[in-house]
C-alpha cells in the first residue's frame, strides 16, 4: 500500500548496488535511495511539494480547523468538541513533554512509528505536521513562559547575569543570557532569558546592545547586580563601563544593522535535523586575556572558566608532563577508531575518555580512565596500536602524580557548576583550598614539581585582586577577581564563614587584620543604604566589634608544628586541628556584627 502511494509521485526502477532511482512526476528530478527505503523521496515531496505531501500525512489538515475551537468557550459540550479538546492536549503534551524536554526533533511527529503509536493510544488521533508546531504551538508556548517570567521578575529587586556564546558544529553563533535571584522565599533561582542566534560581528557592542534589548524587554535593566561572563575580549569589552555607559558606536556609526540580523533559534531551525547533532563548542575567543575587572563593578569573571585556563597553564607549561599527555592523547585517539581495542575495552569493562581542549577537565579524566585500566592491561591495550606507544613506569608515576595535583580543580569546578545553590561564597574558600593543596604536594610528588609551581604562579596571577586581599595589600584597578564581594560571601555563607581562613597558617596579628577587613567590608555595604544617624550607630557599633574580635582571636591563632598533612576533602573542615578556633564564636561573622 505505501509503494502505491509514492508509485502516484514518482516513477521507480531498479539500479545497481541494491538501489531504487525514483522520477518525480511532477518535476521530472531524479532522486535515489536503498531499495524498500523511501526517505530521500519523503524530503523531496515535503520540500517541493507541500500541498502533496499534506495530502499524504495531513488529509484533513486538521490543526487548523481545531485552532478555530481550542478557545472558543462557548461552544456546547459535544462529541465533536471534546474530541478537538482532547485533540488540542495531546499536541500540546506532545510539544512540551515529549520535543521539548526530551529534546527530540520536531520532525518525529511526521515519523510513520510515531503515527501508529499515537492511533493505539488515541483511535481519534489526526496526524500533525513540524511546521505547523513550528508555526502555531511553539511560538504560542514561548510567549506564555515570557509572560511568566516577566511577570516573576516584576517582584523582585536585584537580579545577577551569566552570559555566554557558542559556536555549533556547523559554525553558527548563539548568545545565552541567564539570569538568577532569590525569590521571596529566599530559594535561589534560575530563568534563561533568551538563547538567541548572534551573527557576526561578535563585537562587544553588539554584545551589550544585545543585552540590554533582553533587559529592556523584561524591564529589569535598573535590577541587574552583576553580571558573569568568561574571559573573551568581547565579553570584558561589552561591560566595561557596565550597562549604562555611554557607547562608542552612539559617536561613530550606529550598530543598530548587524543587531537586526540578530534571529531567534527556532526561525532558522531546521526541523527535519536531529538535536542530538548540534553539539556546542566555545567560540573561538582571546581567552588568555587579562580581565580588568577594576574598570567596573558590574563585571565579574567566570570563576570556573579562570580556573581552568590555570590549568591549561599548568600542563602547557610543563615539559615532562607534556611527553606523558601525548602519550595519553594518541591512545585516546587510537581507542575510538579500533574496533579491536574497543572490544577489549569492552571484556574489561573500560573505557578511554576522548581529549578536548574546549571541554573542562578533559585531561583529568582522560588520564584518570587510563590510569584505571590498570598496568597489564594497558600493555596489552597499546601493543593492538599500529606505532605501538609504552608507558614506563616513571610514567604511570607521573600520570597518578597529575591526577593527585589536578583533583581539587576537578571537584571544586563540578560544585561551580550547581545551578540552585550559591556559587559565589565558593570562590575565596575554593582558591585557599587550591593554594594549600599546592603547598602541601610539593613535599609528597617527584616527577611534576614544575607542574605545582607552574599552577601557583597561574593561580597567583589570575586570581590576584584575592591574593592581595589575603596578603592584606592594596588593589589595583586591573587586579582581577578583586571585588570584595567574594570575601563578603564566604563570610556570610554559614558553610563557610571564617573556617577557610585556618587553611592560610596566618599569624594571629594577621589573622585577626584579615578578618577585620571582610567585616568592614560588609558593614561598609550595609551602610551604602542607611541615613546618616544609622551610619553614625553603625560606626560606633563597628569599633565595638574590632574591639571584642581583638579580644576573642588573641588565642584562637596560635600556631604549632604539625604533622605531615593528610589529604583532606574540599571544604570538610570538620577534620581541622581541634585547637580552640574550632569552638570560638570568631569563626562566625555574624556573632562580630551583633
Amino acid at each position: 500500500m505505501i509503494t502505491q502511494t509514492w508509485r502516484k509521485y514518482f516513477e521507480f526502477s531498479s539500479i545497481e548496488k541494491n538501489r531504487t532511482n525514483g522520477l518525480c512526476k511532477l518535476c521530472n528530478r531524479n532522486y535515489k535511495d536503498q531499495n524498500g527505503i523511501f526517505s530521500n523521496f519523503l524530503k523531496h515531496l515535503k520540500r517541493a511539494h507541500s500541498t502533496e505531501y499534506d495530502q499524504i500525512f495531513n488529509p484533513e489538515d486538521s490543526f487548523s480547523s481545531e485552532q478555530k475551537h481550542v478557545n472558543n468557550d462557548n461552544i456546547p459540550s459535544t462529541d465533536s468538541t471534546r474530541s478537538t479538546h482532547r485533540q488540542n492536549r495531546i499536541i500540546l503534551s506532545t510539544t512540551k513533554n515529549l520535543i521539548i524536554r526530551c529534546n527530540l526533533p520536531l520532525n518525529i511527529v511526521e515519523c510513520a512509528g510515531f503515527r501508529d503509536f499515537m492511533k493505539d493510544c488515541c483511535s481519534k488521533y489526526e496526524p500533525m505536521s513540524a511546521k505547523k508546531i513550528k508555526r502555531d504551538i511553539i511560538p504560542s508556548l514561548v510567549n506564555d513562559v515570557f509572560e511568566t517570567i516577566h511577570e516573576t521578575l516584576k517582584k523582585i529587586d536585584y537580579l545577577s547575569l551569566t552570559i555566554d556564546g557558542w559556536s555549533d558544529r556547523r559554525c553558527r553563533s548563539f548568545l545565552g543570557i541567564t539570569c538568577h535571584f532569590l525569590d521571596h522565599k529566599m530559594m535561589s533561582q534560575a530563568y534563561l532569558l533568551d538563547f538567541v542566534r548572534f551573527k557576526s560581528p561578535h563585537t562587544g557592542e553588539n554584545i551589550k546592545q544585545l543585552t540590554e534589548d533582553v533587559l529592556e524587554r523584561f524591564e529589569i535593566k535598573e535590577k541587574v547586580f552583576k553580571i558573569i561572563t568568561d574571559n573573551a575580549s568581547s565579553m570584558i569589552k561589552a561591560y566595561k563601563f557596565g550597562l549604562f555607559g555611554d557607547e562608542a558606536a552612539d559617536e561613530h556609526g550606529d550598530t543598530s544593522g548587524s543587531m537586526s540580523e540578530v534571529v531567534s533559534v527556532f526561525d532558522d531551525y531546521d526541523y527535519d535535523h536531529e538535536l542530538n547533532d548540534i553539539q556546542m563548542i566555545d567560540i573561538n575567543h582571546d581567552e588568555d586575556n587579562d580581565d580588568p575587572e577594576g574598570t567596573t563593578n558590574v563585571r565579574l569573571s567566570c570563576f570556573a572558566h579562570t580556573m581552568q585556563l590555570c590549568v591549561r597553564d599548568g600542563l602547557k607549561n610543563s615539559s615532562n608532563i607534556t611527553r606523558v599527555l601525548n602519550k595519553c592523547r594518541v591512545l585516546a585517539k587510537f581507542s575510538h577508531k579500533s574496533s579491536k581495542m574497543s572490544d577489549l575495552l569492552d571484556e574489561i569493562n573500560k573505557h578511554i575518555n576522548k581529549m578536548n581542549v574546549t571541554r573542562w577537565n578533559s585531561e583529568y579524566l582522560l588520564i584518570k580512565s587510563i590510569l584505571s585500566i590498570g598496568k597489564n592491561d594497558l600493555e596489552s591495550i597499546t601493543k593492538l596500536m599500529d606505532n605501538s606507544i609504552k608507558f614506563s613506569n616513571n610514567d604511570l608515576i607521573v600520570l597518578e602524580e597529575i591526577v593527585d595535583v589536578l583533583e581539587p580543580f576537578y571537584e571544586i569546578s563540578i560544585k561551580c557548576q550547581a545551578e540552585t545553590i550559591v556559587t559565589a561564597s565558593m570562590v575565596v574558600p575554593a582558591v585557599v583550598h587550591l593554594l594549600s593543596h599546592l603547598r602541601d604536594m610539593k613535599e609528597n610528588i617527584l616527577f611534576c614539581t614544575k607542574l605545582v609551581q607552574q599552577l601557583q604562579i597561574s593561580l597567583e596571577t589570575r586570581f590576584s585582586g584575592i591574593i592581595k586581599r589575603l596578603n592584606q595589600n592594596d588593589i589595583e584597578e586591573n587586579d582581577p577577581f578583586g571585588d570584595p564581594v567574594y570575601f563578603m560571601a564566604a563570610v556570610l555563607d554559614p558553610a563557610f564563614k571564617f573556617y577557610w581562613i585556618r587553611d592560610l597558617k596566618l599569624p594571629a596579628n594577621a589573622e585577626n587584620r584579615l578578618k577585620q577587613s571582610i567585616i568592614q567590608f560588609i558593614l561598609d555595604d550595609i551602610s551604602k543604604d542607611t541615613t546618616t544617624s544609622s551610619n553614625i550607630l553603625t560606626d560606633q557599633k563597628a569599633d565595638q566589634s574590632f574591639s571584642s574580635l581583638s579580644l576573642s582571636l588573641s588565642s584562637s591563632s596560635s600556631q604549632s608544628s604539625t604533622p605531615k598533612p593528610k589529604k583532606r576533602k574540599l571544604f570538610n573542615y570538620s577534620d581541622s586541628n581541634n585547637d580552640e578556633s574550632n569552638n570560638s564564636t570568631s569563626m562566625d561573622a555574624a556573632n562580630e556584627l551583633e
